[in-house]
């Protein structure tokens, strides 16, 4: 029995097909200081502070809109049913809050931006005064639309 299951598991190891690549757009990292900056405008100019970058943030953010542009439609929802919480633990992100926004489809960092904020409670996620970190990410679909992430957070402080 034993043997067969060596068998079995070796032979599934060499069929596995490798998980789709996540296309990303060629002006990513741009696209993503563009984010950061519209955010922070908005956010100083309602009186809070600027959020920092954070690489754990984002790339928990790029795995999200990864997800979201391979399945071709939008979920909170990762890998495994994981929410935004399993999926900063992932990263090793302590955090005291978390709050993402997705978004398909637009074009541009502006127009993305523009979708959240007239949206109340993507508005709220992007104005919460508790947040101190955010982190981006944007996936080309397999139908050439544009899926987007934000995840904005508050470092837990042990």
């Amino acid at each position: 029995m034993i043997r067969m299951l060596v068998f079995l598991l070796a032979f599934l190891l060499t069929v596995a097909q490798p998980a789709n690549a996540c296309e990303l757009p060629d002006t990513v990292s741009s696209l993503r200081q563009e984010l950061l900056s519209l955010t922070n405008e908005t956010r100083v100019a309602a009186g809070l502070v600027a959020l920092a970058r954070d690489p754990r943030l984002e790339e928990a953010a790029q795995s999200q809109a990864c997800r979201t542009a391979q399945r071709e439609r939008l979920s909170h929802r990762g890998s495994w049913l994981a929410g935004l919480g399993r999926r900063l633990r992932r990263v090793a992100y302590r955090y005291a809050m978390a709050a993402e926004n997705l978004a398909e489809g637009q074009r541009s960092a502006t127009e993305v931006h523009a979708g959240w904020l007239s949206s109340p409670g993507h508005r709220v996620n992007t104005l919460d005064p508790r947040a101190r970190e955010a982190g981006f990410g944007v996936a080309v679909a397999e139908n050439g639309r544009l899926h987007w992430a934000m995840i904005v957070a508050a470092p837990r402080q042990d």
